[in-house]
């Protein structure tokens, strides 16, 4: 009895794809390398700790409350512990105390920060998804055959593909839950690309008034149809990558906004073709000279992020 065509597409994207090894082998790498990029660009910690100390004496009504910052030094040292033990993680090392010190460390910056000031917040907590989830996984080695298809890895590969599409679908919703119908209008667009645009989304703004409407009932429309569309063109959904990688170009050219984390993320859950990824995924981690570099890499980084670290502790000296 033959399944339905339905049943039969979605066992094929849940348990069914024949790539998904080399697929989070590229997706751990690119985690990797997006935590790190995110660790190094958060701010200072001395300037954190001035910022509470400023922010604590400003706010003296009743029922604010008291802002906690941590010491820098220890701030710093969770951010050399953080993009060491990632580096080391997405360049193939699977202890688990590397794998407990990347997301703890990373957690703790991200929850942080984050909670630091109630006007903060982050768009990169589904990189404390990724690492979570891809810390489940095995790397790519000489005892898992690269053409074998498992099940759970499948699984795995389909749930960070369906979280990458429901955050589309989430944006799209909550711009109908915000602003209703009149987000479709262009006003808001219109007054961004105004306001806050590059010199392109200016002169689209001054000159050409008839986009905004069009681009935000296309931006809504996009939003709302990608996860259906996955699901429908699966076996067109590299394109659907291309298609989101350019969608956040144009609102980097635009706007000056930059979602860059989803950008490189299209690429080894969608675009990436098996070709290019299974010898990636091998050379990374079966090879003597690659894992040496890995680790050769790990420390240089390591020693790059502790600068911050060694300049708080030279302060806290001259202090003392």
């Amino acid at each position: 009895m033959k399944s339905h065509p339905a049943a039969a597409r979605l066992r094929e994207v849940l348990f069914e794809q024949e790539d998904a090894a080399q697929r989070l082998a590229l997706c751990r790498m690119t985690t990797g390398a997006a935590v790190v990029r995110t660790v190094w660009h958060l701010p200072p910690g001395d300037f954190l700790a001035e910022y509470a100390d400023m922010l604590n004496k400003a706010g003296t009504e009743a029922g604010k409350r008291r802002r906690k910052a941590l010491d820098p030094v220890v701030y710093e040292g969770l951010r050399v512990v953080a993009a060491a033990s990632t580096a080391a993680w997405a360049l193939g090392s699977d202890h688990p105390a590397v794998k407990v010190a990347a997301n703890g460390s990373f957690a703790l910056l991200q929850r942080y920060v984050v909670a630091f000031h109630e006007d903060l917040w982050s768009y990169n907590s589904h990189l404390n998804v990724f690492l979570g989830a891809l810390s489940l996984t095995r790397p790519v080695d000489d005892s898992v055959p690269v053409s074998s298809a498992d099940r759970s890895t499948s699984a795995l590969l389909a749930a960070l593909q369906a979280y990458y599409a429901c955050m589309y679908l989430q944006s799209g919703i909550s711009k109908f839950v915000g602003a209703g119908w009149k987000w479709t209008e262009g006003s808001a667009l219109h007054g961004a690309w105004g306001e806050l645009g590059t010199r392109l989304g200016k002169y689209f703004a001054a000159e050409r008034p008839e986009l905004p409407p069009v681009l935000s009932k296309a931006t809504v429309a996009y939003e709302l149809a990608f996860a259906p569309l996955l699901l429908l063109a699966w076996h067109r959904r590299s394109l659907l990558g291309l298609s989101s990688a350019a969608f956040h170009g144009a609102v980097k050219a635009t706007l000056d906004i930059s979602f860059w984390h989803l950008s490189w993320f299209s690429a080894p859950l969608f675009v990436v073709p098996t070709s290019v990824a299974r010898p990636v995924a091998e050379a990374m981690w079966t090879s003597r000279k690659s894992k040496l570099l890995g680790g050769l890499i790990t420390t240089a980084g390591a020693v790059a992020a502790a600068a911050p670290l060694l300049k708080s502790l030279r302060k806290n000296r001259s202090r003392g």
